[in-house]
């Protein structure tokens, strides 16, 4: 498609494509390396590079800390709650908060890993997430999650479709030119993740969001005007990220809307005291995280602090390795 495009030349050493095309460590699940980025690196004569291998531990450290301690652990709680044949809907809500932060931490530590081991080989690849949960609008949130990702989508599906519809419709029904691209590029991503209902509800979910952002004037460009819209716009961002996970957990839509209509809100004594011991873990386990934003954010230039911080979560992780499982979540899709 680059080269019908005229975007890319052809390329003419084989071996040099089969390594951009099998590079193992983004071989299993990313981040997606675009042609234009990553060949011209391969094509490069590679030197040893002190930068690299400086830029390479902090990813790794934080890669297995993400994964054996965050992910591995939270995880236990989601499946004690999904495996339930129908979790009272406090468990539910309780379950999906707990996957929110799995799936960031399981996703971002195979990104981390990929992507230090990228830079000891002596290549730099693509940054896959940017503190998504953080995003007001869902423009801002396909940004920062799976970033790669939302670009293949956006390159290939999503402004393809696009142009064709404001040419096929741009006397009449100029809205199809608004609704049908960011649906349907949603909708792909559902199906790449699995083709099963839940993903398919999944994607549809968040083009529909798109949508209805861009129909309020609240698309890419919107920014908020005080504080109070800030967190307004984050609650409700954020709110129903959460609520998009439960399609994307679910083993089945079926059992999903079995749960949200016919479950009471708590079904026994025992099943509050579990929620909230699955809470309280949940934030114990996103406390590093908070930490971690909060030193990058006022004190980046401070090396005891950061050495201090990655020794912490290297101890711990090393505590933690015997209950750790070598399975991430995106390996499947």
């Amino acid at each position: 498609m680059d080269i019908y495009r005229k975007t890319v030349d052809i390329e003419e050493n084989f071996i040099q494509f089969a390594l951009y095309i099998a590079f193992f460590p983004q071989v299993i699940a990313g981040p997606i390396e675009s042609h234009r980025k990553f060949m011209p690196q391969i094509n490069e004569i590679r030197k040893w590079s002190s930068h690299y291998f400086q830029s390479a531990w902090p990813l790794l450290v934080m890669g297995f800390f993400k994964k054996i301690v965050i992910a591995d652990n939270i995880k236990i709680i989601v499946d004690k709650i999904y495996l339930l044949e129908q979790p009272s809907k406090f468990l539910l809500i309780v379950g999906t908060l707990a996957f929110t932060l799995q799936i960031l931490m399981d996703f971002s530590a195979y990104t981390d890993l990929s992507r230090g081991l990228a830079y000891l080989l002596g290549l730099e690849t693509s940054k896959n997430f940017q503190n998504p949960y953080l995003a007001l609008t869902p423009t801002q949130f396909w940004d920062r999650w799976h970033i790669t990702l939302s670009d293949w989508l956006r390159d290939y599906i999503f402004f393809p479709l696009r142009r064709h519809a404001m040419r096929a419709y741009r006397k009449r029904y100029q809205y199809f030119a608004i609704l049908i691209p960011p649906i349907i590029a949603m909708l792909v991503s559902g199906l790449w993740h699995g083709a099963d209902w839940p993903f398919l509800t999944w994607g549809l979910l968040h083009g529909l969001l798109i949508v209805g952002y861009q129909a309020l004037g609240m698309g890419g460009s919107w920014q908020p005007k005080s504080w109070i819209q800030t967190f307004a716009a984050w609650i409700i961002m954020f709110s129903f990220i959460v609520f998009s996970w439960m399609f994307f957990r679910a083993p089945s839509v079926s059992w999903l809307m079995d749960v949200i209509i016919h479950s009471p809100w708590v079904k026994e004594s025992y099943d509050l005291y579990a929620g909230l011991v699955g809470l309280s873990l949940t934030a114990f386990y996103a406390f590093p995280l908070l930490v971690k934003l909060l030193l990058d954010r006022f004190f980046s230039k401070s090396p005891w602090l950061q050495g201090l911080y990655f020794a912490a979560v290297t101890m711990l992780t090393v505590v933690y390795l015997n209950s750790s499982s070598p399975d991430f979540i995106y390996a499947q899709f």
